[in-house]
């Protein structure tokens, strides 16, 4: 299991579309990912669960993957949270 924390840099924020696109890109991976903050977790390839986290810009959460594609899919997330735009 590989776990990262990541502030969130994101300039045009998190809103419905920006984790739709979150999802997907989850979701292109085998492995099981998760984010976290200091009250939730959820499944980082559901939709509701990424916007029930309400994560906001300059918090930090917690990605964590297992599976044999781990390292990339918590590189790629970590990228889309501090990608100035997406």
């Amino acid at each position: 299991m590989l776990k990262k924390s990541v502030r969130i840099s994101r300039a045009d924020g998190l809103e419905a579309r920006s984790f739709a696109k979150l999802v997907q890109v989850a979701s292109k991976y085998d492995s099981k990912i998760y984010m976290e903050t200091e009250t939730k977790r959820v499944n980082a390839k559901s939709i509701m669960g990424m916007m029930s986290l309400e994560p906001e810009k300059d918090e930090t959460i917690i990605i964590s993957a297992e599976g044999a594609d781990e390292a990339e899919a918590v590189s790629e997330i970590e990228g889309f949270f501090t990608a100035v735009k997406n």
